[in-house]
């Protein structure tokens, strides 16, 4: 298995799981996403994203996945155990890898699940 992977355990994967975290958990956008934040069942915090076809097409969504995985695996997931969220915005098809592991990092700084 590759190294860069996101293991199954660490990502949302049922309509019920999803909508769990949208129904008790805390909104909070950025400039590229939202993140909706709920505590976890588990002992690892868990990743969902949401990219609807207003964020643009395939490419561009899977593109957007792409990015919001990355900023999640480098953060190495918020300290307390929770169930997050992802929802791209419309803007995130014109920005950079960096730009959005700024916002992914900032957003969660302000929900106040992040040490730095």
């Amino acid at each position: 298995m590759p190294l860069h992977t996101l293991p199954s355990g660490r990502r949302l994967r049922r309509r019920a799981e999803f909508q769990r975290v949208f129904d008790a958990g805390r909104r909070v956008h950025g400039r590229y996403l939202t993140i909706i934040a709920s505590p976890s069942a588990g002992p690892d915090s868990r990743l969902g994203i949401v990219a609807s076809r207003k964020v643009g097409g395939a490419v561009v969504r899977n593109r957007a996945k792409r990015l919001i995985r990355e900023a999640f695996r480098a953060n190495v997931g918020p300290a307390p155990a929770v169930d997050l969220v992802v929802i791209a915005k419309t803007g995130m098809a014109k920005a950079s890898a960096s730009d959005l592991a700024e916002d992914y990092s900032t957003t969660l700084r302000r929900m106040g699940l992040s040490k730095s």
